[in-house]
């Protein structure tokens, strides 16, 4: 499903300049879940922006379904985004202004699905997710656990076949974060290929593999092998 070969990307200039990503090569099937471990400044939250459509590359190769993924076009890239991504993040992200009906709406609006469409999507999202009658609350309402289920059914209500999560248990508490680690897996099992950045070895653990980085590249591929680089 996805596919990337020597992925590079860098930050700065002159003196400044960071190398974030020094040639990244990794093959990902559809319908696995992976957890990408490494220290901080591994160039792990950078690999997982770049395959979101997120970041551009400066140089490398991406192809997702067997289609390369062009960061020229800001269009294509959107519609990428918009159709084939959903994304969770370790502080949630929710809209404070608006409710949680509304926050998990949002995808399907960018989409222009109809008003009743919306609406069923959203309701079976929310209620997949256990949290169907906190519909009309806000944000602020919600405990963190909470919070994160409204993220995960903003990032699933569209049907994306690419689930990415950064850090997603990383502001919880340890049984709500085995919680959402369980929400992960169903979704997982529901054919969904989700790569999950994580520094939590249990989060780390439900995964099919471990994707492990260093200093840019890619130490370990969870396959048994290191890819080289290009």
């Amino acid at each position: 499903m996805i596919e990337l070969r020597g992925v590079r990307k860098a930050f700065g200039k002159k003196e400044a300049r960071v190398e974030a990503l020094r040639g990244v090569s990794l093959a990902v099937r559809e319908g696995e879940m992976a957890a990408i471990m490494g220290k901080s400044g591994s160039g792990k939250s950078t690999l997982l922006n770049i395959l979101g459509g997120m970041m551009s590359m400066d140089s490398g190769e991406y192809s997702y379904g067997g289609q390369p993924v062009s960061f020229k076009s800001q269009k294509e890239l959107a519609k990428f985004r918009r159709d084939e991504v959903g994304f969770v993040v370790q502080y949630f992200a929710l809209a404070e202004d608006l409710n949680i009906f509304q926050n998990v709406a949002l995808p399907l609006k960018y989409q222009g699905r109809s008003r009743k469409e919306i609406k069923e999507m959203v309701m079976g999202a929310l209620s997949d997710l256990g949290i169907a009658d906190k519909a009309r609350a806000y944000p602020s309402e919600l405990s963190g656990g909470q919070q994160q289920r409204a993220a995960i059914a903003r990032a699933v209500v569209k049907e994306p076949r690419l689930i990415l999560a950064d850090e997603p248990t990383g502001a919880l508490d340890e049984a709500t974060g085995e919680e959402v680690q369980e929400i992960f897996r169903k979704l997982n099992e529901r054919g969904k290929t989700i790569l999950i950045v994580t520094h939590d070895a249990k989060v780390a653990g439900h995964c099919q593999r471990v994707i492990r980085m260093k200093d840019g590249v890619i130490e370990d591929d969870g396959l048994g092998g290191v890819p080289p680089l290009p």
